[in-house]
C-alpha cells in the first residue's frame, strides 16, 4: 500500500476564448458565465477549498482584467486558499501554460481543472477527494477523472481512454471510438511536463508518453459532470440543477 502523498496545490486553466458560447463570451470570459447565479469558477474554488487546497493558480488570457477582478472580490471573503493570477500574453495550450506555472513555484503534484468543468457530487460527497486520495505519486504522472458520459451534460464526443485492465483505477490507453471521456479534472506530477523543450504544447503530447511507459491512470467519476462549453450546455445544467436541488 502507497502513503498517500498530502495534496495542497492546484491550476485552474482558463486562458480560452470561449468560441462557442458567443455571444455570452463575447464580453463575458467563459470562467464567469453564471450557472444559477454563480460563475463557473466559483463552484471550482469551492471545491478546492473544501479539499483544504492552499494554493490555486489560474491562467488566464482574453478578459483576463475581468477574471482577475472577479478573484479580488472572491479573496476578500476567502482568505483560507491563496489565489495566484498568471498572464499568458500568447496562448501556452495545455501544457504550455502548466508548465510556465510550475516554473514559478515547485514541483509538487498538482490538481489541474479546466475552467468549463464542473462535478456536482450527490450528496456531502466531495469529488475531488476521489482524485486525491487514489494518486500514487510513485506510480503515476497522471491520474485522470474519466466519465462514461451516458449521464453526462454537455458533452458530444467517443471518448478518450480505455482502462488498460478491469482494475479502479487502472493504467489507460487511447480509445476515441469507445472509450471513456475525460472530464478535464486531473493530478498530475509536473515533472512530466516541465521535461518538455517546447514551451507551448499540448497536455496530450504527454498523456502519448505516459502511455507509453504506464504513467497515466484513470479512475472512474461517480457524480454527475457538467461540461459547459455551449450556451445549449449551460441551459441544459441549470435546467438540472434546479432539478436536481
Amino acid at each position: 500500500m502507497y502513503k498517500k502523498q498530502k495534496i495542497t496545490q492546484a491550476i485552474i486553466l482558463a486562458a480560452g476564448f470561449g468560441v462557442r458560447m458567443r455571444p455570452l463570451t463575447l464580453t463575458t470570459p467563459k470562467p464567469l458565465v453564471k450557472l444559477k447565479n454563480k460563475p463557473l469558477i466559483f463552484y471550482i474554488l469551492e471545491e478546492l477549498k473544501k479539499n483544504k487546497i492552499k494554493k490555486c493558480f489560474i491562467n488566464v488570457h482574453y478578459l483576463s482584467l475581468k477574471i482577475k477582478k472577479y478573484i479580488d472580490e472572491y479573496k476578500k471573503t476567502n482568505q483560507t486558499m491563496e489565489i495566484i493570477i498568471i498572464k499568458e500574453e500568447v496562448i501556452l495550450d495545455t501544457g504550455g501554460a502548466i508548465k510556465n506555472i510550475i516554473n514559478k513555484d515547485n514541483s509538487q503534484p498538482t490538481i489541474v481543472i479546466n475552467a468549463d468543468s464542473l462535478i456536482v457530487p450527490f450528496k456531502s460527497i466531495s469529488p475531488l477527494s476521489l482524485l486525491i486520495d487514489n494518486f500514487d505519486s510513485k506510480n503515476m504522472d497522471f491520474l485522470l477523472l474519466l466519465d462514461n458520459f451516458k449521464d453526462s451534460i454537455g458533452y458530444h464526443g467517443k471518448g478518450d481512454f480505455s482502462f488498460s485492465n478491469k482494475n479502479n483505477p487502472s493504467t489507460i490507453i487511447r480509445n476515441m471510438n469507445k472509450g471513456l471521456a475525460y472530464t478535464g479534472w486531473q493530478i498530475l506530477n509536473p515533472n512530466a511536463v516541465n521535461q518538455v523543450i517546447n514551451n507551448v504544447f499540448s497536455l496530450n503530447y504527454c498523456y502519448d508518453k505516459a502511455i507509453k511507459e504506464n504513467l497515466i491512470w484513470g479512475i472512474i467519476n461517480t457524480h454527475k459532470w457538467l461540461h459547459i462549453g455551449t450556451i445549449e450546455a449551460l441551459n441544459e445544467a441549470n435546467t438540472w440543477l434546479e432539478n436536481y436541488k
